[in-house]
């Protein structure tokens, strides 16, 4: 009754156009948002923060990887092995994990055993123990992942195509961090990074599930009391400022095979040109039947692999064509993509390719939907990132709305650009 009492007088309420969906802000600045499905019993939840990988010192590159993998790994009141017994003996999943602009937590379980799991969530969150076993075991695990992505090709490639892209901002350091400096992490980090990033300032979470609303406003309400917001926030990246000019950087390395990636500076996240950039990518790198993958895995035989991309990011991003290939393909490779590209600037879609890369999108995404903890990432991300819950049903209507000129438009604003070329020679 307290907790009710607390979120009627002292919250500030939305309840959306859509009567599936509750929206709640408390005064610590925590977001809840609740999406009732019933075609299954499975609740999901994921609460997203700001503060991921883009906000850490660079000499602490890493760390907020290892808090979020630490994070789970026993709490004030339990060691790691009762914490994890007692998840499990829920039947229930619970997961932390670290990117660019957020950091996030997440899990399932059965509806008749949420109020349960949520006292576990919320003791995890606000009162890990950060104990200096559990600490050595997972920067011992994060330093040989960081090791092991030197063994793969496609991230060599990202890391220096990062590093040349973003140049002087933290877009440029890899998410899992440097070597370096995740080698000399200390539990002292892992509890100052907590204390500096587990806010609720600008905190989404998001339950989707058969639950009745009052339940779960109870449940929340309680961690909004618990949860204090800090007196400072941390400091945003801030936007991207490219490289002025082309740049080609190269890097032998002991592969069979080469790798290439050609990178233009593209609109961020919140950009009104973001969907059309979307269909741009779809038409061009999407699928088998793509410009890219055609001309030159289908017809030309220069690859093995080959497609593009271009991901959400706050403070901006890139459209990225990649390819796998023979180190005797190279030259020829790249000068094939590099016709694809310009046969974009010089003319826009048809007709039947512009919808085919609409059809492309619109079905994916509504086949990332099938569960309901893809629905809560999606519905907190484009929350915590400042589009709005809500933009998770405009998206499909946007994508639909684009324009082939739409399209050339953008093209021409991309590719008008010179890129950032990165190639991984063979050595051998």
């Amino acid at each position: 009754m307290k907790s009710l009492l607390f979120a009627s007088l002292f919250m500030t309420t939305t309840v959306a156009a859509s009567p599936a969906v509750v929206v709640r802000t408390y005064p610590n600045g925590l977001r809840w948002i609740h999406r009732a499905v019933s075609h299954n019993q499975i609740v999901a939840m994921r609460l997203l923060i700001p503060g991921g990988t883009s906000t850490e010192p660079a000499d602490k590159a890493g760390v907020t990887k290892l808090m979020t993998a630490v994070l789970l790994k026993g709490t004030q009141k339990k060691n790691a092995l009762a914490f994890s017994q007692a998840v499990e003996d829920l039947g229930a999943s619970l997961d932390a994990d670290a990117q660019e602009d957020a950091w996030d937590m997440s899990g399932q379980v059965i509806a008749d055993r949420f109020g349960r799991f949520f006292d576990l969530f919320q003791e995890a969150l606000l009162s890990p123990a950060f104990a200096d076993d559990e600490v050595s075991k997972e920067r011992a695990a994060d330093l040989n992942a960081i090791r092991a992505n030197k063994e793969h090709i496609f991230h060599v490639a990202d890391e220096l195509l990062r590093t040349n892209l973003y140049p002087g901002h933290p877009y440029g350091r890899s998410e899992d961090g440097e070597e370096k400096a995740v080698a000399a992490l200390t539990r002292d980090d892992l509890v100052a990074r907590h204390r500096a990033v587990v806010s609720p300032k600008g905190a989404v979470l998001v339950t989707v599930g058969d639950l009745p609303v009052r339940m779960v406003e109870e449940k929340v309400a309680a961690l909004a009391r618990a949860w204090p917001a800090p007196d400072a926030s941390l400091p945003d990246a801030g936007p991207v400022h490219y490289p002025a000019s082309g740049v080609l950087a190269e890097e032998p390395q002991h592969f069979e095979q080469s790798y290439l990636m050609m990178a233009w500076p593209a609109p961020a996240f919140g950009d009104p040109d973001y969907a059309a950039v979307k269909v741009l990518n779809a038409w061009l790198g999407g699928g088998m039947s793509s410009p890219l993958f055609m001309k030159v895995r289908e017809e030309a035989g220069l690859a093995y692999e080959v497609a593009s991309y271009y991901p959400a990011q706050k403070w901006g991003s890139a459209f990225t064509a990649y390819a796998g290939m023979d180190p005797a393909n190279l030259e020829a490779a790249q000068t094939r993509m590099e016709a694809v590209i310009a046969g974009a600037v010089q003319s826009p879609p048809s007709a039947e390719d512009l919808e085919s890369a609409k059809r492309y999108l619109c079905g994916h995404f509504a086949m990332d939907h099938q569960t309901n903890g893809k629905l809560a990432w999606y519905l907190g991300f484009y929350e915590m990132i400042g589009k709005g819950w809500g933009y998770d049903v405009r998206y499909p209507e946007e994508i639909r709305k684009v324009t082939a000129d739409d399209v050339h438009r953008v093209a021409e604003r991309i590719f008008g650009r010179p890129p950032v070329v990165v190639r991984v020679r063979s050595s051998k």
